[in-house]
């Protein structure tokens, strides 16, 4: 059987302004689309179930949601990314559309949407895990059997309708999909390596019972005692593995890009006018020189150019220290 992660949509992997009904409105949150390829490559299916009581209220119809999917699913191929199933809920006890207006299974905090995916996909839900931003997504993952992750945004306030228990709690918190795909590519990773131990040790333990419970048979030479098989560690690179994950070094590499562009800039105009400020220092200092050895032995005018020179020569010493403090 198979696993995978269930994002609910809104909030986690598109902005929410409220009830989009236009695919143009569509707007991928920062990194989702490496959070979902981590994922992927991690052996999950990626699998979107939402809820869309916009339908029962006649705010959008299923071919405006049809529209707004594929527009999502195409700013995440451009990208690299890809999502094996999307599943919705048009239903609302409280629609305005007759054959939308009544309660469903399918409505999390309901499992319907989880359990519907697992039958489409061969999934073992214990494997699974159910990632969203609200007290529904947690509980509809909860009762489906699977662990669970709320994603909490800064300043975030329920919407008064849907309430927001806080008696749900998740097994982690985050502040987005990208932290989520981290925690779960590194828990998987510990699980995967716990269970790779577990029948080595399983064997070890069990093979006293099976000898005493086995027929004797007439006595025989003892054998030289062979050393009981061990629990296999680690690999050195498990706990590299989980402690950087593929998520984490991706989005590492693409910030540290960034983060080196900016300094390069900065630095190269940092250097560009202490450099200018620093022969303009020199070329003051050696007026000064000439008005000292000259014909003319004006020590004012002189004293006047060296006070210059060592200004434009200490504001030459700022801008490095600037530079070298960056």
């Amino acid at each position: 059987m198979s696993k995978a992660v269930f994002i609910d949509r809104d909030n986690t992997i598109i902005d929410d302004p409220g009830y989009i009904s236009d695919p143009d409105a569509v707007k991928l949150l920062p990194g989702v689309e490496l959070a979902i390829k981590s994922l992927a490559q991690a052996g999950f299916k990626n699998v979107v179930c939402t809820n869309q009581s916009g339908i029962a209220r006649g705010m959008l119809t299923e071919d405006d949601l049809d529209g707004i999917h594929a527009e999502m699913r195409r700013q995440l191929a451009e990208k690299g990314a890809h999502l094996d199933a999307i599943y919705y809920c048009p239903f609302h006890p409280q629609g305005t559309i007759d054959k939308y207006a009544c309660e469903s299974d399918l409505r999390k905090p309901k499992p319907g949407m989880l359990v519907k995916g697992s039958e489409d996909l061969n999934l073992d839900l214990a494997q699974c895990w159910m990632v969203g931003d609200s007290a529904r997504d947690i509980e509809a993952g909860q009762r489906a059997g699977c662990r669970t992750i709320r994603v909490r945004i800064a300043g975030e306030t329920p919407q008064a309708d849907e309430g927001d228990d806080e008696g749900v709690q998740a097994d982690f918190t985050v502040r987005n999909l990208v932290e989520a795909a981290r925690i779960i590519v590194r828990e998987t990773d510990r699980t995967d390596t716990w269970d790779a131990a577990k029948p080595s040790a399983a064997i070890a333990a069990a093979a006293p019972e099976s000898r005493a419970r086995s027929p004797q048979p007439e006595p025989q030479p003892e054998p030289e005692p062979q050393p009981e098989p061990q629990p296999s560690a680690p690999a050195q690179g498990d706990d590299e593995r989980m402690d950087d994950s593929r998520v984490r070094l991706e989005i590492l590499s693409h910030v540290r890009r960034l983060v080196r562009s900016s300094e390069l800039e900065e630095f190269s105009f940092l250097k560009l006018a202490g450099g200018i400020v620093q022969m303009l220092a020199l070329l003051t200092l050696l007026i000064a020189v000439l008005y000292v050895i000259g014909t003319k032995r004006s020590i004012p005018a002189a004293t006047f150019w060296a006070i210059i020179s060592v200004a434009l020569q200490t504001m030459a010493l700022t801008f490095f220290t600037i530079q070298r403090n960056k």
